[in-house]
């Protein structure tokens, strides 16, 4: 980040980055997409061919392929970020996605240690990296599940700004369902209104319509081919699999299995009193990554948070596997690019039986004991 934030700042012309040669990462379809979005050429942004040449365009030609196929809300806080040059408008929004995410903490009374342990975790380090938006979503969704009890409307509004980027929320209604968590759901269907609608006004209907008939078929077609700069920074089950030589049905049939039993598992660490409030969080994190099959590592710095309030909670007696767990985005990477083999669902499976059980048997070795 360094060598790139001194070229920006010294106005040194475009170039590609580590770790993924493009420029500034994942932030060179976010800009791209921000001018398209102010242009209303919603055509161009969901047409991956279309979309290529127009990276190549404002960026420089050589660009590896990355295509837009977000939703529309996701438009929305990109929209004045194409005002700004790419290096400019990268900075502005790495700053303000970390900002918001500390706000979104302190909110939720979570402690300037854990804040500044879970910023440095590997998963948010790889999120400011690339330039994603998981650092935001994270905090929003541990924010959001903190406050359940005492502000559940405002909760609700936090977890609504998951409409963004879905993937780490994805069983989020379940959880809420098993607790009756009415207000909450009101608080998010309201949030989630809000923003589909500023949206609508902002773009226009065009920009649904087009996401509906291509931005969808362009994301599972990305789902079936795999990630087009490679499978190292993947966590999907589906992909491991592919990686291993099932086929697409085999694949989709363990992906289906798999997010059945993660489902079962929110379900029932939920509509259990027993289950710690922490480990319930935990339990939904990893259970996301289980239930959708297009996952990457920079997708759990929502993990990494939760993780760190457990350590806190247990006066930071940190064990092998909490380690384990804090420290897998950093070394998923490193183990598919010496070995082949993409670990990460089965870590992440390891981790929700892990979280699941110590629940489990703390609540019949109590039961035993009050029994004798």
């Amino acid at each position: 980040m360094l060598p790139r934030i001194d070229a920006i700042l010294n106005g040194a012309p475009l170039a590609n980055t580590p770790p993924c040669d493009a420029v500034q990462c994942d932030f060179s379809v976010f800009w791209p997409a921000s001018q398209l979005a102010q242009q209303r050429q919603f055509n161009t942004l969901y047409s991956p061919h279309a979309f290529s040449l127009f990276r190549e365009h404002v960026l420089f030609a050589g660009e590896p392929r990355l295509d837009w196929y977000y939703p529309p809300p996701s438009l929305l806080p990109l929209l004045p970020l194409g005002h700004l040059s790419v290096g400019v408008a990268f900075l502005v929004w790495t700053v303000l996605l970390i900002l918001l995410a500390v706000v979104m903490l302190r909110t939720a009374r979570v402690s300037w240690m854990v804040i500044c342990c879970s910023l440095v975790s590997p998963a948010a380090l790889w999120c400011i990296e690339v330039g994603q938006w998981d650092i935001f979503c994270g905090a929003a969704l541990i924010a959001g599940f903190l406050l359940l009890s005492q502000r559940p409307f405002a909760s609700g509004i936090l977890l609504s700004l998951l409409i963004f980027k879905p993937q780490p929320a994805i069983v989020t209604p379940v959880a809420l369902f098993a607790q009756r968590h009415w207000r909450v759901m009101i608080g998010g269907l309201v949030g989630a209104t809000v923003i589909c609608l500023a949206t609508t006004m902002l773009l226009g209907g065009d920009v649904w319509r087009q996401w509906l008939l291509f931005g969808l078929a362009d994301a599972r077609q990305n789902l079936i081919r795999g990630h087009p700069i490679g499978l190292e920074e993947s966590a999907s089950l589906f992909w491991a699999l592919r990686k291993a030589g099932a086929s697409l049905s085999e694949a989709f049939l363990a992906q289906n299995l798999c997010a059945v039993f993660a489902l079962a598992a929110v379900w029932h660490a939920w509509s259990r009193p027993y289950f710690e409030k922490l480990d319930r969080i935990a339990i939904v994190v990893i259970a996301s990554t289980l239930v959708c099959p297009y996952f990457f590592v920079v997708d759990l710095v929502a993990l990494g948070i939760v993780l760190t309030l457990v350590m806190e909670h247990k006066r930071w007696q940190i064990g092998s596997f909490d380690a384990l767990l804090w420290l897998w985005p950093m070394l998923s990477p490193a183990i598919f690019i010496w070995t082949g083999w993409l670990l990460s669902p089965f870590v992440m499976l390891l981790g929700l039986l892990y979280f699941w059980s110590i629940n489990v048997l703390k609540f019949r070795t109590l039961s035993v004991s009050m029994n004798a």
